[in-house]
Formats: C-alpha cells, structure tokens, sequence
C-alpha cells in the first residue's frame, strides 16, 4: 500500500460536499417514486493523493463519477474543484473549468476512435482549446512511455496495455488537476497492470497529480491509494488512510469485502475469517429504513432499522497523513 505522504495543501483539488442525485422510476401500478442512487456523499481529494472508491456494482459509484465530472446532474449538494464551485451539468462550465478534470476509462479500445492515428487521438483536445503542436503531443506520448513514431498508427495496432497509456496521454492533454480514473487496469493482464499502475504513480509524482481511483480490486486499490472510501446504497459508509481500512475495518460491510480478497500468503488465507454476506442489494427505490447495509449484515440489531448511523471516528490513525481526516465509519455497533 502506498507509505508516501504527500505535502499538505491549503485547498484541495475536489471537494464532494452532501451530494445527492435522484432519478424518478416508475412504481407499481403506475405510481412514481424516486432511486437515491448517491445519497448525501462528501470526499475530497488533495494535490498528489490517491482517493480509491470501492464497493459492490450497483453502490453508486458510477453516478457519483458521473455527477462529479457534470454528465449526471445533482439532485442536491455541490462539487468543486481548486475551491471553486462548478456548475451541475458540463455544459454549464467553462473550459477551463472542463480541462481541470479528465477521465481515463476501464476500455482502453472502445475510449479510443479507431479511424484516427494515436497522434490524432491525442491532439484532438489541444487543437479543441487551441493549445496544438506536433512537439507538444511528441512530449505527452513520451512522457507515458511511447514514442513520437508510435503516433502514426492507428488504436488497433496497440497492445491493452500500449492503448490505456494512449487514453492516459490524451487525458495529461491539457494538464489536469484531478484524473479520474475508472477501472484503469481492469482488462489487463497483471504484468500490464503492474506496469500501468506504476507509471500513474510516477506521473502522480512528477506532476502533482490528484487521482479518483474507481475499482473492484482490492488488491489494486491497496497498492495505489493514499486513502479508501467504501460506498454501500448510495452512502460512504467507511473512510480513511488505506492502511487503516485494510488492516482495522471498522463497518460490517468493509470486513465483508476485505474478507472476499485474495491474500498471497495461504497460511493467512487458511487462518483469516470469512464474512459472507446474504441476499442480493436492495432497491435503491426502495431502501430499508435506518442503516441500509442492515438487511445483510450478521451482526445488525433492532436499533439497526430506527438510526441512519453517521460517520465517525473510531479514534486515532494509524498513519501519519497530515492531509485527511481521521478513519470514520457509519456503524451503531461501532459507534453505540
């Protein structure tokens, strides 16, 4: 996991504040009701730190990616990057507001347009905010490890690991704050993931480079990120410095996933304790009362289903990472 400490900053690059985002769906008998896919989310992400989000498929974390970058718009709260408070829906902000954030996607092939050259590819966001050289694109394909020859050929010519350092150069463009990264070395091979994973975090270094790290391996996660949110319901129901939410999970839910994770050495796997979770996700249209998490957890109780547990902490860190906040989970159990 990572042990390096990036310097404090004054502000940071993404701040998440209570956001919410809502869909109407159609009920029963033609009634209408309303999913909370993100229900009053708040992270924030510092200059050269590593935030990994983790949590089943169906949690939210796609909507909450979608509403930070403006294609989702939010029911309520507010996103802002450097300080400053963006508008809902990406046409509402401005370029240079657009530019402080990029994506890097799970599919390196399918974010690529096959008809155009890798130089092409790269070069369409820079002549866009007219910022276009053939030396500049040279410096960004050599920078993720590729050279300027290498640009006359077409996506398809590329290994899975050659395109996602492509997808990766095209998002360095216009020199971001913050990339957000989706499942970036899920349809890798591990050698190829290994090496991918170390170029983001040599860019991170040399750049200062804040990243939003989206992935269902924990294994990846561990090894990539400064801190951990875990998302249950449309909720972050853990937060905190990734050596504590690994080796001291707090909330039912985290243990579970942690327990689910591969583990190299078999005499930790033979002695370690699973946690194994019943039944499927509820309806986000539908969500119990009080804790959500509550309805599959082994250890829930009656005062489970009345409180909607908050996060808190349940003391002191245990690194010293002057830039977050302390590990906080939303468990009555743990916080009585």
């Amino acid at each position: 996991m990572r042990t390096d400490t990036p310097a404090a900053p004054f502000l940071d690059v993404l701040t998440v504040q209570d956001l919410a985002v809502e869909f109407p769906v159609r009920g029963p008998l033609f009634s209408r009701t309303t999913l909370k896919a993100v229900n009053g989310v708040s992270l924030h992400v510092a200059p050269g730190e590593t935030l990994g989000l983790v949590g089943e498929s169906g949690c939210g974390k796609s909507t909450l990616v979608r509403a930070i970058l403006g294609l989702n718009k939010p029911s309520s709260g507010a996103v802002a990057v450097g300080g400053r408070n963006l508008a809902g829906l990406l046409n509402g902000r401005r370029r240079q507001e657009r530019a402080r954030m990029q994506m890097v996607f799970q599919d390196p092939y399918s974010s690529l347009d096959p008809r155009l050259t890798v130089h092409e590819i790269i070069a369409e966001p820079l002549r866009i905010n007219g910022q276009y050289t053939a030396a500049a694109v040279t410096a960004l394909l050599e920078q993720v490890g590729l050279t300027a020859a290498m640009g006359q050929r077409k996506p398809g010519e590329f290994s899975g690991g050659q395109r996602q350092r492509v997808g990766i150069a095209r998002a360095l463009a216009l020199k971001p704050e913050l990339l957000i990264l989706d499942e970036p070395v899920s349809a890798l091979d591990v050698s190829v993931q290994a090496q991918v994973i170390n170029l983001l975090q040599d860019l991170q270094a040399e750049l200062g480079l804040a990243y939003l790290f989206i992935a269902h391996d924990l294994s990846v996660v561990r090894q990539i990120s400064h801190r951990v949110a875990v998302m249950y319901m449309g909720r972050i129901v853990e937060t905190g410095p990734a050596a504590d939410v690994f080796t001291n999970p707090q909330h039912p839910y985290t243990k579970a996933l942690m327990s689910a994770a591969p583990v190299a050495d078999p005499d930790k796997a033979a002695s370690r304790q699973r946690v194994v979770l019943t039944g499927d996700l509820p309806d986000a249209a539908n969500l119990p009362s009080g804790c959500a998490f509550r309805t599959r957890c082994p250890q829930a109780e009656a005062s489970c289903a009345a409180v909607v547990p908050s996060l808190l902490p349940p003391g002191p860190t245990q690194v010293d990472f002057p830039v977050v906040s302390a590990h906080q989970s939303a468990c009555l159990l743990v916080h009585p």
